[in-house]
């Protein structure tokens, strides 16, 4: 479950991983990857109609994180606002991921901040979003 105010933060592994959408309000899959350079948001969410998914598969080392897609607003350009603050007891997104090959914590690499806005310059408002400072 990830709860308003809360994000997965960015990271990689070497297997795909299925996000699973199961209840509560949509959450946005923030892809990037160093092959083409470019950012990509995947929607998940109950409401297919609205361009939202019930799952989601990440492709293996690509950089990945999430948020609830109500708490920020997402240009098309990668820029990022903060929305207002919400209830984190009434705001939240549950979901599940299943990855193949198995996930081993090993093979878990967390986003440096100062590495990914060397890598991706232009989406450096979302990786702020989506890591911690180095």
């Amino acid at each position: 479950m990830l709860q308003s105010g809360n994000v997965s933060r960015l990271h990689r592994i070497p297997c795909a991983e299925t996000w699973h959408f199961y209840l509560g309000e949509p959450l946005t899959i923030v892809e990037l990857d160093e092959k083409d350079e470019k950012l990509k948001l995947t929607c998940l969410g109950p409401d297919l109609g609205d361009y939202q998914q019930v799952q989601y598969t990440v492709p293996p080392y690509v950089w990945f994180g999430a948020f609830p897609t109500k708490d920020f607003h997402i240009s098309s350009d990668g820029r990022a606002a903060i929305a207002e603050p919400r209830d984190a007891e009434c705001h939240y997104s549950l979901v599940g991921c299943t990855c193949a090959p198995a996930f081993q914590f090993q093979d878990f690499e967390l986003g440096k901040h100062s590495e990914l806005v060397s890598t991706f310059p232009n989406y450096e408002p979302i990786i702020s979003f989506l890591t911690n400072t180095d």
